[in-house]
């Protein structure tokens, strides 16, 4: 049993402190085992009582009177000295045997607050209060059923109060205005009422003054509080701050703030505030309202949204400093970068040690859109440019064989993804010579594998451009051998319909005669200028002509005209 006198009770509660279980719990059976009133309950063997003490024993009350003869009321030598009736008796027997230092108490019950119940011999054998349910420490007018009254701190204890309907504990605090504390439980749940700024958890314990010592208040320093109040705008949280401006106001760290619905906000809002050398701050809200979630920033280098490499259970290890790649920023001034966090353009698209990246540019003067490849040894790249002006639609590359428009083959397995697959349809080359339907002769500048239609077609041959024009020679004898034939294309080679009939020469019969009209590839293929050959069957006609006149001028001469 843990009694505590009036004296350390009191120096217990003056402290401003809210009490612990384990000083309730002192409470409670010093209130009902005083040392100061001198009431200890049931006797007990082996406990030292002091006279004027009283217990109950065999339903009756009996108060200690130390005979004497002894110094604490245990065995002893005879001759000794008498013991001073101020020190404690030993009780060994109970009182019922021991007549000499315990007698039954006579109370007077005339107050009717008490009822005592006697024996056949008129004996009181055992005393109740009729009058019972409030105790009152330092009040005469209890209002709970436990009432302690502190007059140094203006303060009261309620220990379920008068008007409580469930279990409940009150501290009132009487200055300007009364505050009030109340606990209890309630439709199963610990309600916490309070009529102050609200609620202040600190990890410090106000120091409690030893016996003797003065009650003088000592500064408490809170140790990462955690507030909670009920302001205009409603409740709030305060985490390491007592003056918290959100429904949660977290501040555990010095450089680190976390605020959940600011005081002022009116729509759902998360804010992150990170205070850095020389007072800089950098701040992340992130809004969420009827039409939109926002997320804005004044960090310097704007946002990152970053995949995290490390596992849950290392993550914590490491969180100053976690194993992260980023996978997007967005750079303060716009620039958005794809597996970067340093963007050359408006957007990048890359990924560390890739193929190329993807560039698209709206600073400039044109809008533009660059792909580019990195070559196997990054030491050397080309792009391939999209863009636009005034007048041009731009389509530009350094590649060192230039473009080429492909037929792709059927979709999926990979096929959308790779370029180098598919029929070659049209390709313009460095140079800028175009080959239209797949074939690779150099010595051109337009090559068509298949049938070309035009409602016009005219050779440049103006005298500006050319030299040495020298009249051509007698074609007739060489026109008179050409082997004109019919036949028709090989589909495969020369993408035409294989069926129709075709009228022309063999280049290389042509060759012979005529070295100038034909043309040999590198691969050894031979073609035809056909529209040259206009020249040539004019000479001969001219040549045909020269002779039709002579014939016609002898045969005149023969007639005699």
């Amino acid at each position: 049993m843990s009694i505590t006198t009036r004296a350390a009770l009191k120096a217990q509660f003056k402290t401003g402190a809210i009490p612990t279980s384990q000083d309730f719990f002192n409470l409670i059976d010093s209130t009902l085992v005083r040392r100061d009133d001198a009431f200890f309950g049931k006797w007990a063997a082996g406990i030292c009582y002091y006279e004027g003490d009283v217990v109950i024993y065999n339903n009756a009350l009996y108060t200690c009177v130390p005979a004497g003869d002894k110094p604490c009321g245990c065995e002893g030598k005879e001759g000794e000295v008498k013991a001073d009736k101020g020190k404690g008796h030993c009780s060994v027997d109970n009182p019922e045997i021991d007549c000499t230092n315990w007698k039954m108490l006579d109370i007077d019950a005339s107050d009717e607050d008490w009822e005592i119940i006697r024996n056949e011999d008129k004996v009181p054998i055992i005393m109740y209060a009729k009058v019972f349910g409030k105790i009152g420490m330092g009040t005469e007018d209890p209002k709970a059923r436990v009432h302690i009254h502190v007059e140094e701190l203006n303060s009261d204890f309620l220990f379920s109060p008068d008007n409580a309907q469930s279990p409940e504990f009150v501290i009132q605090h009487s200055g300007d205005g009364t505050k009030l504390l109340s606990e209890k439980l309630a439709d199963n749940k610990a309600v916490f009422t309070t009529n102050t700024e609200g609620f202040l958890f600190t990890t410090t314990v106000p120091p409690v003054p030893s016996d003797g010592e003065e009650n003088t208040p000592k500064e408490i320093v809170p140790v990462k509080p955690v507030f909670i109040t009920t302001p205009d705008a409603g409740a709030a949280v305060g985490i390491g701050t007592t003056a918290p401006e959100a429904g949660v106001d977290i501040q555990n760290q010095a450089s680190a703030r976390l605020l959940l619905n600011p005081v002022q906000a009116v729509v759902p809002q998360a804010v992150w505030i990170h205070k850095a050398e020389f007072s800089q701050q950098s701040h992340l809200s992130v809004t969420l309202d009827d039409h939109v979630s926002s997320f804005t920033t004044n960090a310097p280098d704007g946002f990152y949204f970053r995949k995290g490499l490390d596992e849950t259970r290392n993550y914590l290890k490491n969180i100053a400093q976690p194993a992260s790649e980023t996978l997007v920023s967005i750079k303060q001034d716009g620039r958005v970068g794809i597996g970067t966090e340093t963007p050359v353009t408006n957007v990048e698209i890359t990924k560390a040690n890739s193929a190329g990246a993807f560039l698209m540019c709206l600073d400039n003067t044109n809008p533009a859109f660059s792909i580019i490849n990195n070559r196997p040894n990054n030491e050397k790249r080309n792009y391939l440019l999209l863009g636009a002006d005034n007048d041009w639609g731009a389509f530009l590359t350094d590649a060192s064989k230039g473009f080429v428009f492909k037929k792709g083959r059927e979709y999926g397995n990979g096929n959308e993804l790779e370029i180098n697959q598919g029929e070659d349809l049209v390709t313009i080359s460095a140079e800028g010579k175009t080959i239209i339907g797949g074939i690779t002769p150099t010595g051109f500048d337009l090559n068509v594998k298949g049938k070309a239609r035009a409602f016009g077609l005219y050779l440049d041959t103006d005298v500006r451009k050319v030299n040495n024009p020298t009249k051509l020679g007698n074609v007739i004898d060489k026109v008179r051998k050409l082997n004109p034939v019919t036949f028709t294309f090989n589909q495969q080679k020369a993408n035409c319909p294989g069926g129709e009939a075709q009228i022309g020469f063999l280049p290389h019969q042509v060759e012979e005669f005529f070295p100038e009209l034909v043309n040999t590839d590198n691969d050894g293929t031979q073609t035809l200028a056909y529209a040259n050959m206009v020249a040539v069957l004019t000479k001969a006609i001219q040549e045909q002509q020269e002779t039709i006149a002579a014939l016609q001028k002898r045969l005149d001469a023969l007639e005699g005209k």
